[in-house]
């Protein structure tokens, strides 16, 4: 009664829009059939442009820009000032606090960092995802260039994070010259010649290369490293391997003493990732056609129906290159995801005209009647599908930026295969499509699902209330299940590299640096020789450049590239042990690869008062390294005595917000991220923190709880938009909540396989979820408005639903197991190989679609039962098939 009540409620608000459905659907009836009935006529040229599609698609793969990610602006602007003679205090009475004022003032700013040192002011300012930051850049370094700053201080540099900015390939030259000898053949013999390697956007040499103090090796001999920097629109893998071979040219000319050692490269990585992508795509399909096959078996059929695999994929990449996207894990993952869907409005064209045809009718009216009885439907399904990922254009956040290329490749996908299913796959079952006078082993096999069915479905309508009652025990029983999943923010993406910091004191003198840095040397160097590193970088000094704040004269930076066999955490804890020393502090980790960082861990300690800021770092920072699952744990507060005899005017300032902060950081390598911040709250709880002191929670963290509202969101929208679409193509309010119970139903199967597989859930997870909202909507739409069918010519409500799920069963196990097979390969992806869109989002999905088809067939048709009365009034649309006859007892 009470859904009853709401559907009338609704029925009386949305009565104005009623004039504007009822012309949609006049619109659908009158030209819906257009695509079709003009592609039956002209058969021939629907499938030269079919052919002409399918070159065209491949034409545009060849042209599309390869990238590891999407091109993202990271909302972050960064003024770097230098002060020569400063202490801190003066920096951040003097620079630092005009230059935050400034940064605060702007819109859409989240937060304000700053840091006060020695002789520099760094102040950073994050902004919301999509905001015009290039704006903000040119906005802030004009209000900069207005202050009055003291006449030492030098030039503001404003400048913005974007990752097109970073080397796409680190080369290092390396030889026993004299550094400056060195220095001048690089910038004379060589960076010129790569400067006008086509895509190169730039070939240059640290700024701090040859200063006072600087120790550059590689090796152990000394070295420059050359960063090479691509143009926006250019090619990685192309870029990167015309800048080798170019050194390869040059190297002809140069003394034979100098040579090239390889740092990093992004082209074997980028290339990898995609070649791996490629072939579960591949793979997937290949995969999918087999199941298509087993269900018909017959070659025909299954021709007919897989074409609309290559001809949608290859319509989605034309439209890629029209749009400039570039072919990334994020846009491949994509067409991995699509290559699942946009079989499934075929699979349904197929089988109906294929039973018309068997039927006895004439094949070309076969094909057009089939096509005409499925085309609403699958419309629908497809703008269901589509509709889930409308949030992902406004939300905003890193979601929106790393996610909208996703949403919009599989839309052209669908797209063009909602076309190919009401054009290429009539004309082609119009002619390939025959009439058996027997029996088919496809007829028999069809018969044997329905008798297994028909008890089943048949047994459910009978005991309702136990099989309603068994699906909301299935799904609680699910999401208990949630407590025991991990939950983090994105897949990690590592390189076989270690990078390694050693720290010593403040007072450490230029000597004893260098004997700690000729030790470590020594040990990679022996393993070097022994094959386990293939080549290692070591610096000491540096000041503000392209990473960052670079590490002082006391700080040695080194980069191990391991061999592909060399197990990179086993290394990490040989070195640890090996550097380690009682004046001295090592950290190593393993390089990210490409993408966001997705481990940071980062606790804020906030307070005016620097002591107390100190003691709640020392209470913490030792429990929070013990902690399992968490490694390079350090605090950026400074011992005002003791080991630093400086002083504390000589300490540097860090502030949020305008207030003192004190962080503590670290890399988390456990799966489950939400655990880990559990495990702190704990330790904050226990240890407690001085008075005056705060803490505030940032790094994957905090990303972590925005992704989850913003996902949330995201599906919440998702929701709505798909009942919005399916009233207005069934003027009715109750079908499509009959229709949403698959969601829940979905949702069972995502997270029963999430914690059988031992995966965490994640972003990729998460956008799993928003899909199948979509996704399972599919079968439920199909399945009712063929029952819709049935009832409209006079079925009572228990036959229509037996009927209907007779006739809709295979169709239904096609599509989805056809989805399921695609995505199988990348579940079956462990580690590194499963890449940011993998592993997570296909197993979701498939666990998804598992128990949404199972139960879909069951639970669906039993609360259609329930909530639709005997000999009720039928909306009048074109998905009964007919005018409503029979008098309307009921309400909608």
């Amino acid at each position: 009664m009470l859904l009853t009540r709401l559907a009338l409620f609704l029925r009386l608000v949305l009565t104005p829009f009623g004039a504007v459905i009822a012309f949609v659907e006049s619109l659908f009836e009158r030209y819906g059939m257009i695509p079709t009935r003009l592609a039956l006529r002209v058969r021939i040229i629907t499938l030269i442009l079919l052919l002409a599609l399918i070159v065209g698609g491949i034409w545009s793969y060849t042209r599309l820009q390869v990238e590891y990610l999407p091109s993202v602006d990271f909302p972050l602007v960064t003024v770097v000032t230098f002060y020569p003679g400063a202490s801190p205090d003066t920096v951040l009475e003097d620079v630092t606090i005009p230059i935050e004022k400034i940064l605060q003032e702007q819109e859409d700013v989240k937060l304000v960092q700053s840091t006060s040192a020695l002789n520099l002011s760094v102040v950073s300012a994050e902004f919301a995802f999509g905001t015009d930051t290039a704006a903000i850049e040119e906005a802030v370094q004009g209000e900069v260039d207005q202050l009055q700053l003291p006449p030492p201080v030098g030039t503001p540099n404003v400048g913005r994070l974007n990752f097109e900015q970073f080397p796409v390939l680190q080369v290092s030259a390396r030889s026993n010259l004299p550094p400056e000898e060195l220095q001048t053949i690089v910038e004379r013999d060589i960076l010129p010649r790569l400067r006008e390697v086509p895509g190169v956007e730039s070939a240059d040499i640290p700024a701090n290369a040859g200063g006072k103090g600087v120790i550059s090796r590689t090796n152990g001999q000394p070295s420059l490293t050359i960063d090479v920097v691509k143009g926006a629109d250019d090619n990685t893998v192309q870029v990167v391997n015309a800048a080798l071979a170019e050194l390869d040219d040059i190297k002809a000319g140069l003394p034979a003493d100098i040579q090239f050692t390889e740092i990093s490269n992004q082209g074997p990585e980028i290339q990898d990732s995609i070649d791996s992508l490629g072939r579960e795509v591949a793979l997937g399909a290949f995969l999918a056609i087999l199941v298509i096959l087993g269900f018909l078996l017959s070659v025909r059929p299954t021709f007919v129906t897989g074409i609309s695999i290559p001809a949608s994929l290859l319509a989605g990449i034309i439209v890629m290159n029209l749009q400039g996207m570039s072919l990334n894990v994020v846009t491949l993952g994509a067409l991995a995801i699509a290559a699942g869907r946009v079989v499934d409005d075929s699979i349904v064209v197929m089988e109906n005209i294929y039973r018309h045809i068997q039927d006895g009718e004439d094949r070309l009216h076969a094909a057009f009647e089939g096509t005409k009885e499925v085309a609403l439907p699958i419309t629908i399904a497809t703008m269901t599908t589509i509709a889930v990922f409308a949030p992902l254009g406004f939300i905003g956040g890193i979601v929106s930026e790393f996610f909208l290329p996703f949403a919009l490749v599989i839309t052209y996908a669908l797209l063009a295969s909602l076309l190919v299913a009401l054009t290429a796959v009539p004309v082609l079952a119009s002619l390939l499509i025959k009439r058996h006078a027997t029996d088919t082993a496809e007829e028999v096999l069809s018969r044997r699902i329905i008798r297994i069915y028909t008890p089943l479905i048949t047994w459910a309508l009978g005991h309702r209330l136990y099989t309603i009652l068994g699906a909301i025990l299935l799904f609680a029983g699910s999401m208990s299940l949630l407590a025991n999943i991990p939950i983090g923010f994105l897949p990690g993406s590592v390189q076989n590299v270690l990078s390694i910091e050693i720290d010593t004191p403040p007072t450490t003198s230029p000597d004893v640096v260098a004997g700690y840095l000729n030790e470590a040397e020594a040990q990679l160097e022996e393993l070097r020789l022994a094959g386990d590193v293939e080549a290692y970088t070591s610096q000491v000094g540096g000041g503000f450049g392209f990473g960052g704040p670079g590490g002082g004269l006391t700080t040695i930076n080194m980069s191990a590239r391991l061999a592909e066999d060399v197990d990179a955490l086993a290394m990490s804890d040989r070195l640890q042990e090996a550097f380690s020393g009682p004046d001295r502090t090592v950290f190593i980790e393993q390089a990210q690869g490409g993408g966001p960082p997705a481990g940071g861990l980062e606790v804020r300690l906030i307070s005016e008062d620097y002591l107390r800021l100190i003691e709640a770092s020392d209470r913490l920072i030792g429990p929070v390294a013990e902690l399992d699952g968490v490694i390079n744990v350090r605090s950026d507060a400074i011992e005002i005595s003791g080991s630093n005899p400086l002083g504390a005017a000589f300490i540097p300032i860090t502030r949020i917000d305008g207030r003192r902060t004190v962080t503590i950081s670290g890399v988390i390598t456990a799966q489950d991220t939400r655990a880990v911040s559990a495990e702190i709250d704990r330790i904050v709880d226990e240890v407690g923190l001085p008075p005056g002191v705060e803490r505030e929670t940032g790094g994957v963290f905090s990303d972590i709880q925005e992704v989850f509202t913003q996902m949330v969101i995201a599906m919440g929208i998702g929701a709505v938009l798909v009942y919005a679409v399916m009233f207005v193509a069934q003027r009715s309010f109750i079908t499509p909540m009959i229709i949403l119970i698959a969601v829940p139903l979905a949702f069972t199967g995502a997270i029963t396989a999430l914690f059988l597989t031992g995966r965490a859930l994640s972003l990729p997870g998460l956008m799993g979820l928003l899909m199948l909202i979509g996704l399972v909507v599919t079968n439920a739409v199909v399945l009712i408005a063929f029952v819709d069918q049935v009832r409209g010519r006079g079925a009572r409500i228990r036959d229509a639903l037996i009927q209907g799920g007779q006739a809709r069963i295979r169709p239904i196990l096609m599509t989805a197991l056809t989805t399921s097979f695609v995505l199988l390969p990348l579940a079956l992806e462990e580690g590194q190989s499963s890449g940011i869109i993998g592993a997570e989002l296909a197993t979701v999905i498939i666990g998804g679609l598992m128990t949404s088809t199972v139960l879909t067939l069951v639970v669906i048709p039993v609360v259609y039962r329930l909530l639709r009365r005997e000999n009720r009034e039928l909306p009048d649309t074109p998905l009964t098939g007919r005018q409503g006859v029979a008098p309307a007892g009921g309400t909608e």
